[in-house]
Order: C-alpha cells, then sequence, then structure tokens
C-alpha cells in the first residue's frame, strides 16, 4: 500500500484490471482515504486541476499549476460530459475530494469522478418539491467526515407576489443513496449560485431585498447534524448596496466585498474560527482592472474558486477571465482568457467511487466476504449489517431467530445445511421476505458481486 500512496493518481488504474484482489487493493476505502488526504494537502498543488465549461455544455481540463505561469497558454484537455442528456444546460455545484457535483435544468443531479470516470446519477428529488408555487433551486455539496458521507442539498426557494417567502431543503446521502427533508434556515433569500463547503459546513449567503441584493447574513448548514446557524459579517461591510460573493481561499470561506463607495477595489476577507466564536481577517485588497468592467467584480452569480501557490499568489478564476492577484503590489493580473468557457472549478485527482459508495451503503463488501468464510457467521454478518446502517428492528429480529435456534451458527467450509438449506440460500431467503432491497443486497454478495 504504500508503494501505491507514492505513484502518480491515475498510475494505480492500470492494476485493476489484473485481477480481484488488485481491484480491491486499488479501490480499499483506506486506500482512497489516504491519498485523499495526501493530494489535498499537496503545496505544489501537482494532482489538482481545473474544469472548464463552455456554453455548449462541454468540458475541457487543465493541470493548475501551470495556471500560475504567464509566459503561454495553459493547455486544454477535451473532457466528455457524464450527464445522460448532454445536450442540456449544465451547472458545476461544487467538487470535495476529487467528486464533482453537477446539475441540469432538466433536475438531473450527479456526481463525477473525471480521474476514473466514474458517474452516479442521483435518484430524482422532484417528489420532494412543491409543484404549486413559484420557486428557484440552489444547491450544496459536501463531506459528512463524521459519518464518511458525500451529501447533496437542494433547496427550494419558494416565493409569491405577496412578498412572502419560504424554503423546501432536501438533503441526500450517497450511502443510502436518497433523499431527505430536514429542517429548513431562518431567513429570506439565498442569493449565491452554491454553497461553499469549509470543514463539513455548507455556507450561503441571504438577502432580505429580491431588488437590490442587499446582504441580510451569511447562513451555514453543518452537515454531520443538519443544524443551520448565523454568521457575522465582516465589520467593512456596513450598509453596502451590493451584494457579498462567497468563495473559499485554501481552507478558509472567504468573502469578496466591494468597495461601494469608491467602486475602485474590493476586499477579500478570511473567516477564522476560535472554538465558537467567528472572526473575519482582511486577505488583501483587489483593485479593479479598469477594462474588465465592474460586473465582473459585483455581479452575485460568480462564484470565485481560487487557490494560493507556494509564492502566496492567489489564482482568481471568474470565466473567463483568468487572474494572478500579487499581495506584494496588490496588483489583479490577467493572465489568461477563455471566451469560449463560462464556469470553472478546482479539483483533486483521486479514486473516490461515487458507484462504490452507494452500492456498499447495503452492506460492506469486505466484511460480508469475510464473513461467508467464518464459523460464526451470524455475528459476522450481525456485525456487518450494523456498520452498514441497518435498523435496530431488522438486527433485533436476527437476533432472536438466533435464539431460538431458527437460525445457527453454521460452518460454511464444511457446507452444513440448516433446515435444508445452505446458509447463502437461507439468508437470502430470509432477508427477500423483510424486502426486495434486503434480498437483492444477498443476491448481489452472494452471486460474487465486487
Amino acid at each position: 500500500m504504500e508503494i501505491l500512496l507514492k505513484v502518480p493518481p491515475k498510475s494505480p488504474l492500470k492494476f485493476m484490471c489484473i485481477s480481484k484482489p488488485w481491484l480491491r487493493l486499488v479501490s480499499s476505502h483506506k486506500l482512497v482515504k489516504t491519498r485523499v488526504k495526501l493530494t489535498a494537502n499537496e503545496k505544489e498543488c501537482s494532482h489538482h486541476r481545473v474544469i472548464f465549461q463552455d456554453s455548449t455544455g462541454n468540458f475541457k481540463v487543465s493541470r493548475l499549476p501551470p495556471l500560475f505561469h504567464t509566459e503561454k497558454r495553459t493547455e486544454l484537455f477535451d473532457m466528455d460530459s457524464p450527464m445522460e442528456t448532454p445536450t442540456a444546460h449544465t451547472w458545476i455545484v461544487g467538487s470535495v475530494n476529487g467528486l464533482i457535483c453537477m446539475y441540469s435544468n432538466i433536475e438531473e443531479l450527479v456526481l463525477w469522478n473525471p480521474t476514473i470516470r466514474k458517474c452516479k446519477k442521483l435518484p430524482t428529488f422532484g417528489a420532494k418539491l412543491r409543484r404549486d408555487c413559484s420557486y428557484y433551486l440552489k444547491y450544496g455539496f459536501g463531506y459528512d467526515e463524521s459519518h464518511d458521507d458525500y451529501k447533496v442539498v437542494v433547496i427550494q426557494c419558494i416565493y409569491d407576489d405577496g412578498g412572502s417567502y419560504d424554503s423546501v431543503v432536501n438533503i441526500y446521502g450517497l450511502r443510502t443513496d436518497s433523499w431527505r427533508t430536514i429542517d429548513k434556515f431562518h431567513g429570506n433569500l439565498l442569493i449565491n449560485s452554491s454553497g461553499k463547503f469549509v470543514d463539513g459546513k455548507l455556507y450561503w449567503a441571504l438577502s432580505a431585498d429580491v431588488d437590490t441584493f442587499n446582504m441580510c447574513n451569511i447562513i451555514s448548514l453543518d452537515l454531520a447534524d443538519e443544524s443551520w446557524k448565523s454568521l457575522p459579517l465582516p465589520t467593512s461591510y456596513g450598509e453596502g448596496s451590493y451584494p457579498l460573493t462567497l468563495g473559499v481561499v485554501g481552507n478558509d470561506l472567504s468573502v469578496l466585498c466591494p468597495n461601494c463607495y469608491e467602486g475602485t477595489n474590493s476586499d477579500v476577507w478570511i473567516m477564522k474560527h476560535s472554538g465558537v466564536k467567528v472572526s473575519w481577517t482582511k486577505k488583501f485588497t483587489i483593485n479593479h482592472p479598469k477594462d474588465l468592467g465592474e460586473f465582473i467584480f459585483f455581479s452575485y452569480i460568480f462564484s470565485i474558486p481560487s487557490c494560493q501557490s507556494n509564492k502566496g499568489e492567489i489564482l482568481l478564476l471568474l470565466p473567463p477571465i483568468i487572474m494572478i492577484y500579487d499581495g506584494s503590489t496588490r496588483q489583479l493580473e490577467v493572465v489568461d482568457q477563455y471566451k469560449e468557457c463560462f464556469a470553472a472549478e478546482i479539483y483533486v485527482e483521486s479514486f473516490v467511487d461515487p458507484l462504490l459508495i452507494a452500492h456498499n451503503h447495503l452492506a460492506d463488501n469486505s466484511s460480508f466476504v469475510a464473513s461467508l468464510d467464518s464459523v460464526f457467521v451470524s455475528k459476522t454478518v450481525k456485525k456487518t449489517l450494523h456498520h452498514s446502517g441497518w435498523s435496530n428492528v431488522m438486527l433485533e429480529e436476527m437476533h432472536a431467530l438466533e435464539e431460538n435456534h431458527t437460525w445457527d451458527l453454521v460452518d460454511l467450509p464444511n457446507r452444513k445445511k440448516l433446515g435444508g438449506f445452505g446458509y447463502q440460500e437461507y439468508l437470502r431467503s430470509w432477508l427477500s421476505s423483510r424486502g426486495s432491497v434486503y434480498g437483492a443486497t444477498v443476491g448481489f454478495y452472494c452471486s460474487g458481486g465486487v
């Protein structure tokens, strides 16, 4: 495993076709998580990529480090769309650990890993939406480390002609491959294109005025306990008439705060936590390039993917413009332009497989395979199902069956029979009687699925 951690990210993919043991090793949960941590914290950003999207829905990918060099134009590589309907208008929600969340105008949502070319289409959330009203949707994508789960949030912002507002918050968990409705936030209009993910939380900007988009506050959703909180604003914002733009610099939430009185620059503030207390530190001030127009900085539709180099330079992606901010000179330099691109996102190469995670919510593959070779099969299976999120009711029923000797301990290597059935057949039959999902689970693993 130590060797696999040191080779380039795409190299181990070649080993997956050698044999099942190699496949299991390369796709093992421990290896995937360790690689994610190593590449995400790498200062050189050699495994970071930028994906650009053009107006026709096509994608192009570039390595991140060359974007910091102004001597030559960065090379772009074509990337096929992962959407089932490539012609639909598509938007990027965000990227976490190599997974990119995307949605389309036909309410198609996917989790896509462009490194390993794996894509998971999410089940429809349409049944969770109110159709008897005017509304718009806001999205968020993040990682819940405490539950080791990737989550997508879709907020239905509802409004009527009378000026009243409401919201319905839907959350999707990759491990359960299902949607739920959770408690809504207190406030009015969400004005950011998508939530910004930082340290287990998603952040959105709220406005109290639909006409001017004056800022009200910033709210956060903790993906672990699904609780909402309101954050204070940077002190310099005051009563500005322009909306704030949320972003992420390094591992911190950032706010681009236009100087609405002078109109010649914008301040970038970084949020820091000290226990439960939140504070803001002004990171730098950007002087607006006169030839770009103020709409780039003031429009609420822009989300700013950014990255910091070893030299302290800040790369700002405001498609179609790519700029570098030099903190020593307070100057913003345009280094490239991709006129055909209107969106960009930074992601890190990884082996995170959304399809494998969604399948493993039914039963942990490695534990289940181990249980089939165990003398104390039922105990191992119960432990496996418990860690896979099965309900206590199901586990109690399994325990009751074992106590009543309906389900006995089986020596699989010797293929002892139980009531005329082999263990696999018995387990398949019993779980099938408890529901199609459980029956399908055992059918998959007992048939040798990997």
